[in-house]
């Protein structure tokens, strides 16, 4: 188990754009394929986890010659994501390579996403968008006209809304029944509120252009597990 008072990033071997500069004072773990992605973006990871039948061979012998804590976990229940959010105990996950690529392996985050529902948060970033799970009431300010999806992660009792262009009113969403996708910002102070009743999760997805403004609500919507 890796354990930080911090916020952890978690980076996967999917396709990787772009890692922020101000990310830096974070501790990093390595999730399997993802060592040869810290490789390449020259970051030395605080600790390696998974299956390890993605690292390449010359990637794991880089974590034994540099001493990076290593765990490895070979059963085949869980994938790579799952086994990092289970061993890795952060105030909130900053994810990098986990969508793009193959479909069914976005697919497979998503689903550990709904699996492993707890109030941490996960940030996902990809190479079009940027996700963020929420089981409270947020607040965030976004420029007028950009797309703000809300995606139900089972289902999810919505008190109101501000500042979208179509209101969330008393709306019960779930996957297969009501979702949010396509919503717009009409006003710049975006408000999301869920009914007293909710024990759900969602997910809010931007143009990862916001990637820093969902970044900063990982400060504030973490609480223990």
């Amino acid at each position: 188990m890796f354990q930080t008072s911090k916020r952890a990033i978690l980076i996967g071997g999917g396709p990787i754009s772009n890692i922020p500069d101000y990310l830096e004072d974070l501790p990093v773990v390595a999730v399997d394929g993802g060592l040869d992605a810290c490789i390449q973006h020259s970051i030395k990871p605080d600790y390696f986890v998974g299956d390890m039948d993605s690292a390449s061979k010359s990637a794991r012998e880089y974590a034994l010659s540099n001493q990076i804590p290593t765990k490895p976990i070979f059963e085949q229940e869980t994938n790579d994501f799952e086994k990092a959010l289970m061993h890795v105990d952060a105030l909130g996950y900053i994810c990098f390579g986990f969508l793009d690529g193959r479909i069914d392996h976005t697919l497979a985050t998503l689903h550990v996403v709904q699996k492993l529902l707890h109030k941490r948060p996960v940030l996902l970033y990809g190479s079009e968008d940027v996700m963020i799970t929420a089981s409270t009431t947020i607040a965030l300010r976004i420029p007028v006209g950009e797309r703000l999806s809300v995606w139900p992660l089972g289902v999810v009792h919505f008190e109101s809304s501000n500042g979208l262009r179509y209101p969330l009113e008393g709306i019960k969403m779930a996957a297969g029944c009501q979702i949010g996708t396509s919503n717009s910002v009409y006003k710049e102070d975006v408000r999301v509120t869920v009914s007293e009743q909710n024990i759900g999760t969602y997910l809010i997805i931007l143009s990862n252009r916001y990637f820093k403004e969902l970044f900063m609500l990982t400060d504030f919507y973490s609480v223990p597990k």
